[in-house]
C-alpha cells in the first residue's frame, strides 16, 4: 500500500499505467518483475515527448541453474520510439562488457562501426584535461579506409612543445640474462606470426615507415633492408652510405699466407702483364663489369688484394736481390777497370 505521504506532487491527469508519479518519488527499492523464461522484458524506460529514448534492463533468457542470461543491457531508440540497437551489454556469467556488441568475448569488447572512405572509425579515444583533442590524443582505430576491412591501429598525437614526441613504448623487465629456453625474451618484444600461429614465410615481419616511405624492413627470412624493401638474399641490405668507426669481417676464407710457402708458384711478371693486356684487370680480381652487376665481398676482396701485395712483395724482394748482385758485379768491374787504367798509365 502506498500512501499520499509517500508520493509527492501528483497530478490529476494520470497516464495509462498501474502506478504513476508526476514529480518526485522516493522508495527504498524499485523492481521490475518477470519470469526467468522471459528475462529481458523487465526494463526501466526513459522517455521524451511520449516516446522511448533509452531502455535500461536485462537481456537474454536464462537457462538451467548456471548464471546464463538476464544480462545487463542499455537500449537506444529513435525519436519515434522505434528500437535502434543494444549499445551496452554486461554478461552476468563472467562480467564481460560489450560496447556495440550483444555477445562480448572479452573483459572489454568494443565493436566499432564500419569505416568509410572519408575516415576510419575510432574504437577508443583517450585525451588529456586542458589539452584539446586536436593537440593530443591516443586513438585505437581502424587503420584502413577500405570498407569491410579492419587493420588494428594505435595512433598517438603528443602535445609537448619543443620536443618531437609522438608516442612512447616502454617495457619494464627483470634485468637478468634470458633463460636458455627463451633466448628471444626482451624488455620490448615484437612477434610477427601467421594467423595459424606459425612462422611467417612470405609476409614482412616488421617495418618502420614515414608516411608511406619505408625506412626499415625485416623480411620473413630475417633479412633486413635499410632504405629498401627488397634486401634480396642479403642478411643486411643498405641503400645509402654506411659510416662506422670499425668494421670487423669474420669468415672462413683461406688467408693468403700460403703465398710465402716454398712450393708456391709465383706468377711471373711477364704472365701478369699478358693477362692485364688481355683482360684490363689483375688476375683473380673481379672486373668493373662484375662488380657493377654482383657487387663485391669485402672479406674476399681484402684476401685477394693481400695476395697481390704479397706476390708483389716477393717480386720486389727478388728484384732487390738482382739489383744487389748487379751492384756487386758493377763494383768488381769498376775495381778491375781502375787496376787496368793504373797499369796502362805507368
Amino acid at each position: 500500500m502506498i500512501s499520499n505521504a509517500q508520493i509527492l506532487n501528483q497530478t490529476t491527469l494520470q497516464s495509462g499505467a498501474n502506478f504513476n508519479i508526476d514529480g518526485i518519488g522516493r522508495a527504498s527499492q524499485f523492481r521490475t518483475s518477470t519470469t526467468t523464461a522471459g528475462a529481458g522484458s523487465g526494463h526501466y524506460m526513459l522517455m521524451q515527448n511520449s516516446a522511448y529514448r533509452w531502455g535500461l534492463g536485462t537481456a537474454n533468457a536464462e537457462s538451467g541453474t548456471n548464471p546464463q542470461g538476464s544480462d545487463f543491457a542499455l537500449f537506444a531508440y529513435n525519436n519515434d520510439g522505434s528500437f535502434i540497437a543494444r549499445y551496452l551489454t554486461v554478461m552476468r556469467s563472467n562480467g564481460y562488457m560489450g560496447v556495440n556488441t550483444v555477445s562480448p568475448t572479452a573483459q572489454l569488447h568494443v565493436s566499432g562501426l564500419p569505416s568509410t572512405e572519408a575516415e576510419p572509425v575510432a574504437l577508443a579515444k583517450f585525451t588529456y584535461t586542458n589539452v584539446s583533442e586536436a593537440e593530443a590524443v591516443l586513438r585505437i582505430t581502424n587503420g584502413t579506409y577500405q570498407t569491410g576491412a579492419y587493420i588494428p591501429s594505435i595512433i598517438g598525437r603528443a602535445y609537448s612543445p619543443g620536443r618531437p614526441y609522438g608516442i612512447a613504448l616502454n617495457g619494464e623487465a627483470e634485468d637478468v640474462a634470458p633463460p636458455p629456453l627463451e633466448p628471444y625474451s626482451a624488455a620490448v618484444m615484437l612477434d610477427g606470426r601467421s594467423k595459424t600461429n606459425a612462422r611467417l614465410t612470405n609476409a614482412n615481419v616488421f617495418t618502420v615507415n614515414s608516411y608511406g616511405t619505408s625506412l626499415f624492413m625485416v623480411k620473413a627470412n630475417g633479412n633486413v633492408g635499410i632504405g629498401t624493401t627488397a634486401p634480396g638474399t642479403n642478411k643486411l641490405a643498405v641503400e645509402g652510405t654506411i659510416a662506422a668507426r670499425r668494421v670487423k669481417v669474420t669468415q672462413a676464407a683461406t688467408w693468403p699466407d700460403y703465398v710465402f710457402e716454398q712450393d708456391y708458384q709465383l706468377p711471373s711478371l711477364q704472365k701478369t702483364e699478358a693477362f692485364i693486356r688481355e683482360n684490363k684487370h689483375l688476375p683473380e680480381v673481379p672486373s668493373a663489369k662484375e662488380v657493377a652487376e654482383n657487387g663485391q665481398d669485402l672479406g674476399d676482396m681484402n684476401a685477394i688484394l693481400l695476395k697481390k701485395v704479397e706476390e708483389l712483395t716477393l717480386h720486389l724482394i727478388s728484384m732487390q736481390k738482382e739489383i744487389t748482385e748487379v751492384k756487386a758485379t758493377n763494383k768488381a768491374l769498376m775495381m778491375e777497370l781502375k787496376t787496368i787504367q793504373a797499369a796502362v798509365n805507368k
